[in-house]
């Protein structure tokens, strides 16, 4: 038995923050300052000035702001650093209601390289280089919740042309790699690596254990055995599903997934089912399976019965992931993730659902292991129902 809407939501981040553009130009008047022609006394002045919507404090030169300051906005952006002729220039601060971005300021707008934080977490969420106050040219985009890697070229704020998406966890060997256009993937592959690992600072190989060792054979084998020429083949794309299609390719599985789990005839909890099993061992923290479904509201999930509701996970305040029971078969309807087979017990839940990221899916689900799992051993994640509404079957546990 499963439940109505596995509740997970601890808090909603935007996975791509995009800074604006923002132009420290204020009021500029063009005044001239101290040269050999004119001859004018300079006199450096700590002073503040306000506009409609700002306020700056800091050095002035001849009434244009020149030296040190800061600029604080109504909304709780600021830009600090140095002003020359009452324009930012040079290494500066830009902070918003969720990043603190740094970097090279050019006559007022960011250009060159730059670093955005996560305001909250103190984490790193994208380093590279600006143009004119936005994301332009070569850089690396971490996500926030899942710690994914996205490194390729800005156009314009997008990234566009050639991308490697690297997975959060199995020490980078699983990647897709492909075309983005306007900041979605429009054509990849997975790229998989049992090769030896190396150093990225000196390219030497890093130890290996007898664990690395047999996780290396049994990553082989999977490409080379075990999946058909048309998976490894499969083309790629952003296939964010909707209220009515879950995917345009529901039976093409994802290699990710399917390396680390399956879905077993006969869950080990009695009259249960099926039920999601590891298909190697999987250390504490590793990212195991996806749940993507089709997108609804949750006025229209609340209310329905239980009963139809079995596979459905609330993604965010405004939408619930749905795999309908028309598509509950993974042979015949949909396997593309398997995320919804998993099932609950207490107290032996030894993963947890989490925010995820996806090229191909879009913004979804995954489980995440919270304990070592062994092979052959079932999946349980915990459903994070309230004590006030949860199915019968939940309340006698």
């Amino acid at each position: 038995m499963k439940k109505k809407i596995k509740n997970t939501n601890k808090k909603i981040v935007k996975k791509k923050p995009q800074p604006v553009n923002n132009n420290s130009n204020k009021n500029k008047k063009p005044i001239s300052i101290n040269n050999k022609i004119n001859k004018e006394v300079v006199k450096i002045e700590n002073k503040s000035e306000k506009g409609d919507d700002f306020l700056y404090v800091g050095e002035f030169i001849n009434n244009e702001k020149n030296g040190k300051g800061i600029i604080y906005y109504e909304d709780g952006t600021l830009i600090e650093g140095n002003w020359k002729d009452g324009e930012l220039n040079g290494q500066g601060i830009f902070k918003t209601t969720e990043l603190i971005i740094s970097g090279e300021f050019i006559d007022g707008e960011l250009s060159g390289q730059v670093e955005e934080i996560d305001k909250e977490t103190g984490k790193l969420v994208f380093k590279g280089e600006y143009s004119q106050g936005q994301r332009h040219g070569r850089g690396k985009l971490i996500m926030i919740e899942d710690g994914g890697e996205l490194t390729g070229t800005w156009v314009d704020g997008k990234m566009t042309g050639y991308a490697e998406y690297t997975f959060p966890t199995c020490n980078g060997r699983f990647k897709i790699q492909g075309q983005w256009l306007n900041g979605d993937l429009v054509s990849g592959k997975y790229n998989i690596n049992y090769q030896p690992l190396r150093n990225e600072i000196d390219g030497k190989r890093l130890p290996i254990d007898d664990r690395e060792r047999e996780y290396m054979r049994r990553l082989e084998h999977y490409q080379q055995k075990e999946l058909s020429k048309e998976c490894r083949n499969f083309i790629l794309k952003l296939d964010e599903s909707n209220q009515n299609t879950i995917s345009t390719s529901p039976l093409h599985i994802d290699l990710y997934e399917r390396f680390h789990c399956f879905v077993g005839k006969q869950s080990t909890i009695p009259n249960s089912g099926e039920g999601l099993f590891a298909k190697i061992f999987i250390p504490s923290g590793t990212i195991i399976s996806f749940y993507n479904g089709i997108r609804l509201t949750h006025q229209l999930v609340n209310s329905r019965s239980w009963s139809e509701n079995n596979n459905t996970i609330s993604l965010n305040h405004e939408t619930v992931i749905d795999v309908p029971p028309h598509l509950n078969d993974t042979v015949t309807q949909y396997s593309a993730t398997i995320s919804h087979k998993a099932n609950h017990l207490v107290p032996a839940n030894n993963s947890v659902y989490a925010s995820f990221y996806h090229p191909r899916f879009g913004d979804i689900k995954c489980i995440k292991a919270i304990k070592d799992i062994n092979e052959n051993e079932e999946i349980f994640v915990d459903y994070g129902y309230s004590n006030n509404d949860t199915p019968s079957w939940y309340k006698v546990k």
